[in-house]
């Protein structure tokens, strides 16, 4: 994982810089390929997954199948597991990444996914021709034609498992778009990029959306594990974008049996008015009952199947609060993800700001709010809920208090940056700036909005996905030297 530090910067508040440090501090924490070396157990002779030891002597093959916006540090990490365990059966993996993404204006590009993985093997020392890595680069958030090869190619690829292979699939976010695959006989590729779109837009939660999605795919709702279902076992490691209860819904669940059935899936398009986006084949299918049910549970692929969450918001949270402690500040976390109506977080903090202790404290909040459906104009819910909150605390008391919100991936809905900083001066500096905060909300425009005020936070792709982070920090801020109000430090 690659996290840029910021650094202090002229004309950015001392608690801007310290909520920053620790964001950055606490996605370093969060790296996926650490947490894959930290699940997998060496025994001699074997890796050990989800509580099963695989033999690394046997004969078959050790296929690994990942995607998502974590595959290459994910695969990394099990690269290195593999090593370690001085296997000699053949390891063939083929890892769906996000597309390289142009850096930030004034910042170097982030080390591209394919370097990752050609370094890792480089530094480990496997040969070809005991492990050999085949990368796809998928298309995010809707699937076009990178997505579609890497849905078939992962479909051919678990296909051709045997009853000696053993298969690991490494999962995380962002590969319901990455790795995608229209249902044979009802939809073509053009019809699922535009049911995407309108599922992005339509402002249901994602776990309906993701209902939707696993019910008209080859590959998601527990499809691949299907077509893997000859391979002697399959594991599946999980970095959790979603309910870290429903972690089988991360990418859609291509390689876990799905919890949801086709009337709810039904119940979701009639409620978020999706029938547009479906073409008539589909309807009639829906009609008539001809869509075939995802695998559930007791279906026989997964009989000799296992799986575990390694990673999730919550870890973010613990590891941004002890960051907060080695810097010497009180901190705690709410413990459960902060999920629904961004208007239901923006109170919480409030209050949390209103009825604040007395000296200096942070508070650890994370999850994923549900904002508007999005409109032409770049910004993301981080940086929405960050100005919802300055608007909601004009005007109320003089006590100091700073919030950082962002995306743990490092992009924030369709803007550059992870997220955004403000504090009680954030709506007198952007007055002076001529800005106005009511139509930067409802014209998306967060990014220009923050960027002007020079409180964008930008990481770059951090090539993880465990929803978002917020930070809240109130009272003053203490230094060696001297106790700061970190607001009247803020840019003019």
């Amino acid at each position: 994982m690659i996290i840029k530090d910021s650094g202090a910067r002229p004309g950015i508040s001392l608690a801007a810089q310290l909520l920053q440090t620790l964001a950055g501090e606490a996605l370093a924490a969060c790296d996926p390929a650490a947490a894959v070396r930290r699940a997998v157990h060496v025994r001699p002779g074997h890796l050990s997954l989800c509580g099963r030891p695989i033999s690394m002597t046997k004969k078959g093959r050790l296929l690994v199948i990942a995607f998502g916006k974590a595959a290459p540090a994910m695969t990394k990490g099990l690269l290195q597991k593999f090593q370690e365990a001085g296997g000699k059966r053949l390891l063939d993996a083929l890892v769906v990444h996000p597309p390289d993404e142009a850096p930030a204006k004034g910042r170097k590009a982030a080390t591209r996914p394919p370097t990752v993985l050609a370094a890792a093997l480089h530094e480990l020392h496997l040969p070809a021709s005991r492990c050999r890595v085949k990368l796809f680069r998928g298309e995010h958030p809707v699937p076009l034609k990178n997505s579609f090869a890497a849905g078939k190619a992962a479909l051919r690829f678990a296909a051709r498992a045997r009853a000696g292979d053993d298969l690991v699939v490494l999962a995380s976010g962002g590969g319901s778009a990455l790795m995608a695959s229209p249902l044979s006989g009802l939809m073509k590729e053009p019809d699922k990029t535009g049911l995407h779109r309108i599922l992005l837009t339509c402002g249901a939660p994602i776990a309906t959306i993701n209902t939707v999605r696993k019910h008209l795919s080859a590959v998601k709702g527990g499809r691949l594990a299907q077509a893997a279902r000859r391979a002697a076992t399959q594991a599946t490691l999980v970095i959790c974008d979603v309910d870290p209860e429903r972690y089988e819904d991360v990418a859609s669940g291509p390689s876990l049996p799905d919890r949801t059935t086709l009337d709810d899936m039904i119940r979701a398009i009639d409620r978020y008015g999706i029938a547009p986006a479906l073409p008539v084949r589909v309807l009639e299918a829906m009609r008539t009952g001809r869509i075939p049910e995802t695998p559930k549970p007791r279906d026989p692929a997964f009989r000799r199947s296992r799986s575990e969450s390694i990673l999730s918001n919550r870890d973010l949270r613990n590891a941004a609060v002890r960051c907060g402690l080695t810097h010497g500040l009180p901190a705690e976390a709410i413990p459960n993800d902060i999920t629904g109506p961004a208007e239901n977080a923006v109170e919480m903090v409030a209050r949390a700001i209103e009825t604040a202790p007395p000296g200096t404290r942070l508070l650890v909040l994370g999850g994923e709010v549900q904002t508007a459906p999005p409109v032409p104009g770049e910004g993301g819910r981080a940086q929405e809920l960050a100005l919802r909150l300055a608007l909601r605390m004009a005007g109320l008391g003089s006590r100091p208090w700073a919030f950082l919100a962002l995306g743990s991936d490092g992009t924030d809905g369709n803007s550059p940056a992870a997220g955004a900083y403000v504090d009680q001066t954030t709506l007198e500096r952007a007055r002076l700036a001529r800005l106005d905060p009511a139509r930067a909300l409802r014209e998306a425009t967060t990014y220009k909005f923050f960027k002007r005020l020079n409180d964008v936070f930008i990481t770059g792709p951090t090539g993880t996905n465990v929803r978002d982070l917020y930070l809240l920090l109130t009272g003053p801020v203490i230094t060696t030297r001297r106790r700061v109000d970190p607001l009247r430090q803020a840019a003019p």
